[in-house]
């Protein structure tokens, strides 16, 4: 017990949490810088290993010498505290706080919206596979709830892309993402995220398998042919639980009448499920009538949610707002190409401090030709609450608090409400929203991971644990298992903090291979007693 009392005396433990937030905020920013530079692999590596093995240098340095006024002098051993220790104390924590909220901050935006791999993913349909081709990899499946199902639920998939041209992708993707728009607006019918629903994208997954991982009882699928001025689109209606088809229509069209089928297939739907749902009344209102201008606007949506080519999504936006100057949801999904590219670390060749500029007057725009828009409100709380502003606070979270209470198929507004309150310590306030996220949203790390460190906090600290490493199951999401690793350290708890260190190693993918090195080197130093002397 002298001894454990002796290493905190000296802050060996408040370095040991300050080297591993800043070991992983160096490779964080390394593996999103070194890419542009064409780095080879294995500088990443070394850096990894370099980290790694500098634990052990950094928490002998903290042992032996303490900082004063006057410089680093060697700690004269126990008794020696002079009045300035507490505020060393206090400095350090201040920044290891500050770097785990910015860690925090980078992780977190880094997924805001659903990303595939940065490669588009083949082109599939759920429950179907290319001749010849081995069926991808599955991921863990989720905790999923045992409770009944509501048979008011859907889920809509990403519709196949039929056409000559493989880069019309992005036209399929964006016809599924309007319609599971449209269905989220209906009174009483349950709507899957677009998140969760699009994670199935190129997957072998079985119809009745992906209902029972999304909590739906219902799943549209279909395919998209385009070719010229023309578009096909095929659209099937299953309940889930019996794999059966409630109903299936093909439509033919001129590009002019897309908004039109839209919202004949939004009726169909809704009349399938009169028994259910009851009388519900559908009108689709088209976003813009410039051609031209909604074909670009799906393509930059698209690259927008892939986190690839921001760039490009940015010119695609630019270009559907200047054809049309009343398009607003351009205008939001503009403003939120702009703020990631001006406050996140993508890949850009822009101007980060120029472009971070745009993002305001853009998402202002937006509002003001349609004060309703979820992702919008969002962003605008967001901005205000991290602007310092006296009173900032309190209207962002107004502004975010109307964003979550509209109907929409993204749980980023509840999400980003919910870290606000966290921060605050409003954790009653929080755990519902979280709960909230992830039942609605739940093959998203980031909202197990959240709930996670909320169970812990309020004491059920297995749970949290189990949420926490499910994030990093999902989609490689470390920071929250390793915010209770940290956690566990500064406890005391190093043998815990090693095994939940350990835990993470197997769950992460290829995709995330130096996460898993960082792991892996981590949890052998927290194992290794050597550390101690």
């Amino acid at each position: 017990m002298n001894f454990l009392a002796e290493l905190r005396r000296r802050n060996v433990f408040r370095m040991a949490g300050l080297y591993l937030v800043g070991a992983w905020l160096v490779v964080q920013v390394a593996e999103t810088l070194l890419p542009i530079f064409h780095t080879p692999d294995w500088v990443l590596q070394a850096l990894v290993v370099l980290l790694a093995i500098g634990l052990v240098p950094a928490l002998v340095f903290s042992w032996i010498y303490e900082l004063t006024p006057e410089g680093l002098k060697r700690d004269a051993g126990p008794g020696s505290e002079g009045p300035l220790a507490s505020t060393t104390a206090r400095r350090m924590d201040r920044l290891f706080f500050a770097g785990l909220a910015l860690l925090v901050v980078l992780m977190v935006t880094d997924r805001l919206w659903p990303r595939p791999a940065s490669e588009p993913a083949p082109v599939q349909a759920a429950g179907a596979i290319a001749d010849g081709a081995p069926a991808p990899p599955e991921a863990a499946a989720p905790v999923v709830s045992e409770a009944p199902v509501d048979p008011r639920s859907i889920a809509v998939l990403p519709f196949v892309n039929m056409s000559p041209d493989p880069d019309n992708e992005y036209f399929a993707d964006g016809i599924s993402e309007e319609l599971l728009n449209i269905l989220a607006g209906i009174d009483g019918l349950k709507v899957a995220s677009r998140t969760s629903a699009f994670s199935f994208k190129g997957k072998d997954t079985p119809i009745p398998e992906i209902a029972r991982q999304l909590e739906v009882h219902h799943i549209l699928e279909g395919s998209v042919r385009k070719q010229g001025n023309r578009v096909r689109i095929t659209a099937q209606l299953i309940e889930a639980g019996s794999d059966t088809h409630l109903w299936t229509q093909a439509y033919q069209r001129d590009l002019d009448d897309i908004f039109v089928v839209q919202e004949e297939i939004a009726v169909a739907i809704t009349t399938a499920l009169k028994d259910i749902l009851g009388t519900r009344p559908v009108k689709v209102e088209a976003s813009t009538r410039d051609m031209a201008a909604y074909q670009r606007f799906l393509q930059g949506r698209s690259r927008f949610h892939r986190r690839f080519e921001l760039d490009e999504a940015i010119e695609d936006l630019r270009f559907a707002v200047e054809r049309d100057p009343a398009f607003a949801e351009a205008w939001a999904y503009l403003a939120g190409s702009y703020w990631l590219v001006g406050f996140t670390g993508y890949a850009t060749s822009l101007d980060r401090s120029e472009t971070g500029k745009l993002v305001g007057p853009a998402v202002d725009r937006a509002l003001a030709l349609k004060p309703d828009m979820a992702i919008a409100l969002a962003l605008k709380g967001r901005l205000i609450t991290d602007s310092g502003q006296a009173g900032g606070v309190a209207e962002g979270i107004r502004l975010m608090e109307r964003a979550a209470a509209l109907p929409a198929p993204d749980t980023t507004p509840r999400l980003w409400l919910s870290l606000v309150w966290m921060e605050l310590g409003y954790l009653e306030r929080a755990l519902p929203l979280l709960e909230s996220a992830r039942r609605l949203d739940p093959l998203v790390g980031i909202n197990s991971g959240a709930l996670g460190v909320a169970e812990a906090i309020e004491g059920r600290v297995e749970q949290g644990i189990e949420l926490t490493l499910e994030a990093v199951r999902l989609d490689g999401l470390p920071v929250w298992a390793t915010m209770l690793a940290i956690n566990g350290l500064h406890a005391g708890d190093r043998a815990g903090a090693a095994e939940l260190m350990s835990a993470m190693v197997p769950l992460f993918s290829d995709r995330f291979a130096s996460d898993r090195e960082v792991a892996e080197g981590l949890a052998a130093a927290l194992r290794d007693p050597s550390l101690e002397q």
